[in-house]
């Protein structure tokens, strides 16, 4: 990701309005290569840090499974006593990432979640909110929601 010394996030905004303000104040047009490769770039920088930042990195943290099934909108968290049940309760809750973050950070539920990888694969696509499936492998935590993107 290109460093700015005069840009700064707003906390307040979500990833891609961020990158839009970035890219607004650089010049960058949405059909040009440096546009697409830098939003590809901020977005995956911004996932993670975000994702470290609000759900850590110890995958053996109940605190931290809790957290993401909070934020994925999983009711009866009371029930969710071990990571092996909060994994079973997220099983086939499907989210972006990028939406998981930007909930976390807003302190409130991700608005979108899908039951299938093939819903969110479609929405991934239609939004391009997408996450390098390399970065993602990295992290035990972050492996939990790969799926198959495919297509461009």
């Amino acid at each position: 990701m290109t460093t700015l010394p005069d840009y700064s996030n707003d906390p307040t905004s979500s990833i891609t309005e961020n990158f839009r303000r970035l890219a607004i104040q650089e010049g960058w047009t949405k059909k040009s290569q440096t546009y697409k490769k830098e939003r590809k770039a901020f977005i995956a920088e911004a996932v993670e840090t975000g994702f470290t930042s609000h759900f850590g990195v110890n995958a053996s943290s109940l605190q931290a499974w809790q957290s993401l099934c909070g934020t994925i909108g999983i009711e009866n968290m009371e029930g969710l006593t071990s990571i092996k049940r909060c994994k079973k309760a997220m099983s086939g809750i499907y989210v972006n990432l990028v939406d998981l973050v930007d909930a976390r950070t807003a302190g409130t539920k991700v608005s979108k979640t899908f039951s299938s990888p093939t819903g969110l694969a479609k929405y991934i696509r239609k939004t391009k909110k997408t996450f390098p499936k390399e970065r993602a492998k990295k992290s035990p935590m972050l492996r939990q929601f790969l799926i198959v993107v495919g297509g461009n």
